[in-house]
């Protein structure tokens, strides 16, 4: 099955339109200038040239379909298409490799059958990938081998590394793009040890078995630059030679009598050596065997950080351009960090103008570290700051404040449209909840609070991410008090109870204010009763005494009258005297009864 680029392809096809396009509009022109004939046969030639063909199969191939090259060194594989049944007008596909083992040194366009390019062949060693996209114009190419392009790469470590297609497409120069591709081959390296291939050439021995401590792979690249060698001397030994130099090829001439089996080298300049040793016995001189060291102290050249679009946007994952040289082990990777995040980032190395997307920020000004390491071990850093600007953060227009444990939280707001809204719910400082949800094309967004909350106080705010990737800061933070459902319940109760008791409580209050004031208040009541009733005794007494005194002298004037009294006045004044007295004795009791009371 193989993987089409929907948009690849319909590049080819809009470029392949324009091509058809521009034909028809040079006929017309001929039209107006030539003779209706004349016209007629460069139609007709113009129809030739974009008649469709019928369509067929193709091919993506790499030649050689096999190699096996030496760690170090660069190497060459050719990307053609094959189609020999029917004519090609385009092709495009993206080339996967395994960065870690092998890495683009160049690409070359050279005998290419594209006579244009939809985009320009480009690399990129931290993914791994290779992507081309031509087209060949009419009559379209046909034909087992049409070179695309050449890589030029350079083995890394060694082992066995993969080279194939992960997507491509042949489109057939029938006038609507049809891809006629059917098999996408791969091709299979083998990237060996150098030392192995030299011991193969004769070049290097070592059948004495020299080892060293300081530097024990030969393939590998040490800052030590005091090797160590050691190595068992056969029986018999009478003499050691040794030597060490760049030379893969050189006869040892330092002599040791009686024979050495270790040897210390003083420091040595950057680059690669070669240990040679022959010892002697009765039976003569043995061969050379030599042991390879490679030193490198020095770390890779100084070098910058660009931004190509600017160090400061909206753009969350800003590409950067970095590169530099080693002049010895070559470069391993880079590290990148970003900020206090000790978590560096390895990435393989990458060429010159090849870009680096860094991942996602947020808002915010960061500084981003990138650091060299050679094979050797040896680093090389560079720093930059770049600034992540935030876009416009969402407005909450509706959440509930005060809700009991179990109730759902609902959060409405308004953003950007078909933008992906972030809900972080805090405790404290700690983040115990992410909700998300998506606005509309309005830029209205409802969220429904996934994590139910308990009882106690809880914050929350909210970022946006727009469709183009950009996001926001987060909002101010927002309370939500929850509380319990059976303490809110417990706490009406004691409520509902407690008014009662409280209302009871002021009525016996009342009372008891009352019976206290009337418990001091009624014997001074009394007492002063007491004395207003002896007053008033005393004031009756008088009363009386001076009424009788009056009525005497009115009976005594009534006596002397020179007449005798009538029956009738005689009888009044008896019943009034009498009366006079009975009322006396009256209120002399009642006034007694209150005084004694």
């Amino acid at each position: 099955m193989v993987e089409v680029y929907p948009v690849r392809k319909m590049k080819l096809i809009s470029l392949h339109r324009d091509l058809k396009g521009l034909f028809l509009l040079i006929s017309a022109g001929f039209r107006r200038q030539f003779s209706n004939g004349a016209y007629k046969i460069i139609f007709v030639l113009a129809l030739f040239v974009l008649v469709p063909f019928s369509v067929d199969a193709a091919s993506l191939y790499f030649s050689p379909s096999s190699n096996s090259p030496a760690v170090g060194s660069t190497f060459t594989v050719s990307i053609f298409a094959g189609s020999s049944d029917q004519a090609m007008n385009a092709a495009s596909g993206v080339v996967s490799f395994q960065w870690d083992k092998m890495e683009v040194v160049s690409l070359s366009k050279t005998g290419s059958v594209f006579s244009l390019w939809a985009e320009e062949p480009s690399f990129s060693n931290s993914a791994g990938t290779v992507s081309f996209e031509g087209i060949v114009l009419n009559p379209g190419f046909t034909g087992p081998s049409g070179k695309i392009l050449t890589i030029t790469f350079r083995a890394k470590r060694e082992g066995q590394a993969n080279l194939s297609f992960s997507s491509g497409s042949v489109l057939a120069n029938d006038g609507s793009g049809t891809n006629i591709l059917s098999d996408l081959r791969m091709t299979v390296l083998t990237l060996t040890n150098q030392q192995e291939i030299q011991t193969t050439a004769g070049e290097i021995r070592n059948t004495l078995g020299i080892t060293s401590s300081t530097h024990g792979d030969q393939t590998k690249w040490y800052v030590n630059n005091t090797p160590e060698f050691s190595w068992e001397l056969p029986p018999g030994t009478l003499e050691a030679r040794t030597l060490i130099g760049k030379s893969s090829m050189s006869v040892p001439t330092v002599s040791y009598t009686p024979a050495i089996s270790k040897k210390k080298v003083d420091e040595l300049p950057d680059g690669i050596y070669y240990f040679s040793l022959q010892v002697r016995t009765a039976a003569g001189w043995s061969d050379v065997s030599r042991y390879r060291v490679n030193v490198d102290t020095i770390p890779p050249k100084p070098f910058s950080i660009t931004f190509p679009h600017g160090n400061k946007g909206f753009e969350p994952q800003p590409i950067i351009l970095f590169n530099t040289t080693d002049g010895e082990s070559g470069i391993s990777h880079y590290n990148i960090s970003i900020g206090d995040n000790d978590k560096l980032e390895r990435v393989a190395p990458v060429a010159l103008n090849n870009q680096y997307v860094l991942p996602s920020q947020y808002p915010g000004t960061y500084t981003l570290s990138v650091t060299a390491v050679d094979n050797a071990g040896n680093t090389r850093s560079a720093s930059s700051e770049f600034t992540i600007e935030g876009i416009d953060a969402p407005t909450i227009t509706y959440y509930p404040d005060k809700i009991e444990s179990g109730d759902i939280v609902k959060i409405r707001g308004m953003t950007y449209p078909n933008a992906d809204i972030s809900i972080y719910i805090r405790e404290g400082d700690k983040i115990i909840g992410e909700e998300y949800t998506k606005s509309n094309a309005l830029g209205d967004f409802v969220l429904v609070v996934s994590k139910r909350l308990d009882f106690g106080t809880y914050t929350f705010t909210a970022r946006v991410t727009d469709d183009k990737g950009a996001k926001s800061n987060e909002t101010s933070p927002l309370t939500i008090e929850v509380s319990s459902k059976f303490i809110s319940g417990l706490i009406d109760n004691v409520l509902n109870y407690l008014s009662a008791l409280i209302l009871a409580l002021l009525v016996l209050g009342g009372i008891a204010l009352v019976g206290v004031r009337l418990w001091f208040k009624i014997p001074n009541t009394i007492r002063r009763m007491r004395r207003e009733a002896q007053e008033a005794e005393k004031i009756s007494e008088r009363a009386f005494h001076v009424l009788r005194k009056d009525i005497k002298t009115h009976i005594e004037r009534l006596k002397a009258v020179k007449r005798k009294l009538t029956v009738e006045e005689v009888v009044f004044l008896e019943q009034f005297e009498k009366d006079l007295g009975e009322a006396e004795d009256i209120v002399t009791k009642e006034i007694q009864d209150i005084s004694n009371s």
